[in-house]
C-alpha cells in the first residue's frame, strides 16, 4: 500500500475503516505501511490482563467464603480471633520480612515513595481538617479516624495479589513496593490519628469527671476554697499524667506494631544477609508466608459479617463520602503528585509509576481501621459499614484502572479489538446482574407493583442489548442470519432501554402528582411505545435492506 492512500478491505467493518482513516490522517501513511514482524509484541513484556481476572475472582471468592462461614456460624467469634492472631502475628510479619530481606534495593525509586507520602499526607490532612470544621461539636477522634480510613489501604490481602498479577512481567519490583508503602501510613500518618483519638478520649473522660453533681434540692453543693485548690492541683496532675500516657501509648502502638517492626527488621536483614537469607530461616518464613494470602482474605470476609446493616437510606451518606475520597480522590491525587514530581527517570517511567499509583489508590480501606475504631469505641458501625462497601466497590475500580494501564501500552490499531473485548466483559457482568435483579423482583413479587414493573422492563431491555453485544463479539459478522439476529437484539434492547428509562421517570412523577390508577391506564401505552416502536423500526429496516 502506498503512502497517503488506502484500499478498502471488503470484510472490514465501518468502525475499522474509520480507525484506519484516522491513523492515515495523523501519520500520513496507511496502517500497513510499517508492517510489524511476527513476534514483535512477544519480545516486549506487557501488562497481563489474563492474570487479572483470576486474581480478582480468587480474592473476592475467598472473601465471600469467609463471609458465608461467619454468616452461617461455621466459624465462631472466638475462632476468628485466633485466626486474626495467626495472620497478624505470624503470617504477615513473615511475608514482610522475607520480601524486604530479599529485595534488590538498587531498583527502588525513592522519589515515587516520597510522592506517595505527599499524596497521602494531603488527603489525610484535608479529611481531618474538613471533619473538624464541619462536625459539631468538634470531635478530634472522629477526624483522626476518618483520616486514617481514607489513607490506609488493604495493601497485603488484596493489593499484593492484584499488583503481582498485573506487573509480574513488565515491572516485577512494583510488588515489593507494597511492603515499603505500608509503613507510610503505619509509622507517619496513623500516629497523628492516634493523637487525635487520644485527645478526644481524654476530653470525654475529663468532661465526665467534671460534670457537676447536684444535691437533692437541685442545687450544687458548696465547695470550700481549700477543696477547690486541691481539686485544681489534682486536675493538673491528671492532665499531665494523661499527656504522658498519650505519648507512651503512641510510642507503643508505633514501635510494637508487627508490620512496622518487621519492616525495620526486614531492611536490617537485607543489609546483613546481602547474599541471601540462611536456608533454614527462609524456609520457615516461606511456609508461614504462603499461608497469608488465603487466610487474610478469608478473615476479611469473616469481619464483614453484620457490618453492612447501616448501609441504607441516610446512613449511606457519610460512608459514601468516605468511599469516594478513598477510592477516587486519593488515586487522582496520587497520580497527579507522581506526575508533578517526575518520579521516573523519563516520561515513560513516570507514566508507568503514575498509573501504578492510581491503581494503588483504588485498593480498599484496610481492616485495621476497624480495629482502631473498636479500640477507641468510636464510630464502630460507620467504619465497619464503610469498610465492607469500599471492599466490594473497589473491585470494578481496580478492573477499570488495570484497563487504563493497558491502554497506555497499546498500539492505536488495537483499540477497536480492546473495545470489543471490554464490551464483551461488561456485557457478561451486566447479564449476571440483570438475571439476579429479575430473580429478586420475581421472588419478592415486586414485579407486580409500580414502579418496579417499569424497572423490570428496563432490566429486560438491557438484557437484550447485552445479548446482542455478546453475539457481536462471538459470531462472525458476515451478511447472513447471524448479523440480522445480533442487530435485532442489540437495536431493540438499546432503544427500548432508553424509552423505559424515560417512562420510569414519568411513572414516578405521575405517582406523586396523580394516582396509581392513572399510571396503570398508561401501562399498555408504555409497552406499545417502548417495545413496539423499536421492533417496528427494526423490522422496517430489515425489509428495506
Amino acid at each position: 500500500m502506498e503512502s497517503g492512500s488506502t484500499s478498502v478491505v471488503p470484510n472490514k467493518t465501518a468502525a475499522a475503516l474509520l480507525m484506519d482513516a484516522a491513523i492515515v490522517a495523523i501519520n500520513g501513511t496507511a496502517t500497513s505501511a510499517t508492517p510489524m514482524t511476527p513476534g514483535d509484541d512477544d519480545d516486549q513484556p506487557s501488562i497481563s490482563m489474563d492474570n487479572l481476572y483470576p486474581a480478582l475472582i480468587q480474592c473476592f471468592a475467598i472473601i465471600i467464603c469467609g463471609y458465608l462461614a461467619g454468616r452461617l456460624n461455621i466459624i465462631t467469634n472466638t475462632e476468628a480471633k485466633g485466626l486474626n492472631t495467626f495472620v497478624g502475628t505470624f503470617a504477615l510479619p513473615s511475608v514482610i520480612f522475607l520480601s524486604l530481606a530479599e529485595l534488590n534495593w538498587s531498583t527502588v525509586n525513592w522519589n515515587f515513595l516520597l510522592s506517595i507520602l505527599i499524596s497521602k499526607t494531603i488527603v489525610f490532612l484535608a479529611v481531618a481538617i474538613i471533619s473538624l470544621l464541619v462536625a459539631r461539636p468538634v470531635n478530634y477522634g472522629r477526624a483522626g479516624l476518618l483520616a486514617i480510613f481514607c489513607t490506609q489501604s488493604n495493601d497485603f490481602a488484596i493489593g499484593f495479589p492484584i499488583v503481582t498479577a498485573l506487573y509480574s512481567k513488565i515491572h516485577p519490583e512494583y510488588a515489593s513496593y507494597i511492603y515499603l508503602l505500608a509503613p507510610i501510613s503505619l509509622a507517619i500518618l496513623n500516629p497523628i490519628g492516634y493523637v487525635l483519638c487520644e485527645i478526644s478520649k481524654i476530653k470525654a473522660k475529663a468532661a465526665a469527671e467534671n460534670e457537676p453533681v447536684e444535691s437533692a434540692n437541685g442545687r450544687r453543693p458548696s465547695v470550700p476554697p481549700c477543696s477547690q485548690m486541691s481539686d485544681s492541683a489534682n486536675s493538673n496532675r491528671k492532665l499531665l499524667k494523661g499527656k504522658v500516657l498519650v505519648v507512651v501509648k503512641i510510642i507503643e502502638s508505633v514501635f510494637f506494631n508487627p508490620v512496622l517492626l518487621m519492616t525495620v527488621l526486614g531492611v536490617i536483614g537485607g543489609r546483613i544477609f546481602q547474599n541471601g537469607l540462611p536456608v533454614f530461616l527462609s524456609s520457615i518464613l516461606q511456609v508461614l508466608g504462603n499461608s497469608f494470602s488465603g487466610t487474610a482474605l478469608f478473615l476479611l470476609g469473616l469481619r464483614m459479617v453484620g457490618k453492612a446493616a447501616t448501609l441504607q437510606g441516610p446512613g449511606f451518606i457519610l460512608p459514601g463520602i468516605l468511599i469516594i475520597v478513598k477510592l477516587l480522590v486519593l488515586p487522582l491525587v496520587t497520580r497527579q503528585t507522581v506526575n508533578i514530581m517526575n518520579a521516573g527517570a523519563n516520561f515513560s517511567e513516570t507514566t508507568d509509576l503514575s498509573t501504578f499509583g492510581f491503581l494503588y489508590g483504588t485498593f480498599p480501606a484496610a481492616p485495621g481501621v476497624f480495629v482502631i475504631a473498636s479500640q477507641y469505641n468510636m464510630d464502630v458501625d460507620l467504619i465497619a459499614s464503610s469498610m465492607v462497601a469500599s471492599t466490594f466497590i473497589s473491585a470494578p475500580l481496580m478492573f477499570i484502572s488495570a484497563k487504563m494501564i493497558t491502554i497506555t501500552n497499546l498500539n492505536p490499531s488495537d483499540y477497536l479489538n480492546e473495545l470489543d473485548k471490554f464490551a464483551f466483559d461488561i456485557s457478561i457482568v451486566a447479564i449476571c446482574c440483570s438475571v439476579w435483579m429479575l430473580l429478586l423482583f420475581t421472588l419478592t413479587r415486586r414485579v407486580k407493583k409500580m414502579p418496579h414493573r417499569i424497572t423490570a422492563c428496563l432490566i429486560i431491555s438491557q438484557l437484550l442489548c447485552n445479548i446482542g453485544v455478546i453475539m457481536w463479539s462471538t459470531l462472525e459478522q458476515t451478511s447472513g442470519w447471524r448479523m440480522y439476529v445480533q442487530f435485532y437484539f442489540f437495536t431493540i434492547g438499546c432503544y427500548s432501554s432508553r424509552l423505559w428509562t424515560a417512562f420510569l421517570a414519568i411513572t414516578i412523577l405521575f405517582l406523586q402528582c396523580r394516582s396509581l390508577c392513572f399510571v396503570l391506564k398508561l401501562w399498555p401505552l408504555f409497552i406499545a411505545a417502548a417495545w413496539g416502536l423499536p421492533t417496528l423500526i427494526v423490522s422496517l429496516l430489515f425489509m428495506l435492506d
